[in-house]
């Protein structure tokens, strides 16, 4: 399993981040929200995804990275719970993980929380496969 976690896993379109946002489906954890959207644009690998931390929730710019810099590592460490069910049923996702809370949380307490999201979207009926 390789553990990085660079630019090409970055969504940066914003053709594709409109249509992510007006589009897609949302799924919740709390105090995260998945939203996702299949994409018909080929990726090098299977997913894209962009991390928001809105600056009404976390006044202070240095909260919000550290937030991201939390969520980055979780997601690095984690990704394949993101990649398995999207390269068995063969789909390109771009997914946003926004965050809703406005207490800072540190590492520890936010891991447990992404990590069930992620588990939650690997078990969504968009990857069943229809194998009887």
């Amino acid at each position: 399993m390789e553990f990085s976690f660079g630019k090409e896993y970055k969504l940066c379109s914003k053709k594709e981040i409109d249509a992510l946002f007006g589009n897609g489906k949302r799924v919740r954890v709390f105090p995260f929200q998945l939203i996702y959207a299949e994409t018909e644009t080929v990726h090098p690998k299977r997913f894209q995804v962009l991390m928001a931390v809105p600056k009404k929730n976390v006044r202070k710019a240095h909260n919000r990275n550290y937030i991201k810099r939390c969520m980055r590592e979780i997601i690095r460490l984690n990704k394949q719970l993101i990649e398995n069910p999207l390269s068995s049923s063969n789909k390109n996702m771009n997914l946003a993980i926004v965050y809703g809370q406005r207490e800072i949380e540190n590492y520890h307490e936010l891991e447990p929380k992404l990590v069930s999201l992620l588990k939650k979207f690997n078990h969504l009926p968009e990857f069943k496969t229809n194998e009887a």
